[in-house]
């Protein structure tokens, strides 16, 4: 079993290094079908994603004041409250068939964004509702990240560099957020016997980005696009069944 996590977690750091996402997405539904508990799956996913953004954040090339300012004032208050709420009342599954729709809808948009450009336009122009929705859903179910990689990816005009300068400030605040939060709620310990984790971050993140440096932008907005509409679809298969 160590050499299975040992392998999936490899794999998550060199896909999260290259695109910005990738450890929640796909490590939290991976982890929970391979019978890991909720807060146990966050406990060891987290940390890395924190330091994967963080890296990725610190050697950003161009400012994104406005995007950070947007993104604390209408973002991380949704984010908060509903994590509390979670915390508090439980995690509100009712919302996956919700999300899981929602997410096949606004990745559909985006793949096909030449024939859909109405809709495209309307989730840009109203983008800051989306940040606010995007806080709201991954305090209450964790699953708020295709999303932002959908809007990121908008309101950069599909820049790669760009899209995940903003992917990786929404993570390195929202997933250290959520991390103080759930261990001020006492809702799991601390694991350092997993900082060795932390470690292959550093021995993979680097080589990571010759990917990163040389796939082509559309290349690199159609995977995330993919990603969230293979993941979305995914959720609603589960949820269904």
């Amino acid at each position: 079993m160590f050499f299975i996590e040992l392998s999936i977690i490899i794999f998550l750091i060199i896909f999260q290094s290259i695109f910005g996402i990738g450890l929640l997405i796909l490590g939290t539904p991976t982890f929970i079908a391979m019978g890991y508990d909720f807060s146990d799956t966050l406990n060891l996913l987290l940390p890395i994603s924190i330091i994967i953004s963080f890296l990725q954040y610190y050697n950003k090339e161009s400012s994104i004041n406005k995007f950070v300012k947007e993104y604390n004032i209408y973002c991380l208050p949704f984010l908060i409250i509903f994590l509390i709420i979670s915390l508090n009342f439980g995690r509100i599954y009712i919302l996956s068939i919700y999300i899981s729709l929602l997410l096949i809808l606004s990745s559909l948009i985006m793949i096909f964004k030449n024939q859909l450009y109405y809709f495209e336009k309307k989730i840009n122009k109203n983008y800051k509702i989306m940040l606010a929705f995007i806080g709201a859903i991954h305090g209450s179910s964790n699953m708020g990240g295709s999303f932002l990689s959908i809007v990121c990816s908008m309101i950069s005009n599909n820049n790669k560099k760009i899209t995940r300068y903003y992917i990786s400030y929404a993570y390195l605040i929202m997933t250290s957020i959520q991390y103080i939060i759930i261990i001020l709620y006492n809702k799991f310990d601390l694991d350092f016997s997993k900082i060795f984790y932390i470690i292959l971050v550093f021995i993979f993140y680097f080589p990571a980005q010759i990917i990163f440096k040389n796939i082509n932008d559309n290349i690199f907005i159609r995977i995330i696009n993919y990603l969230a509409l293979i993941y979305g679809s995914l959720i609603l298969i589960i949820v269904i069944l």
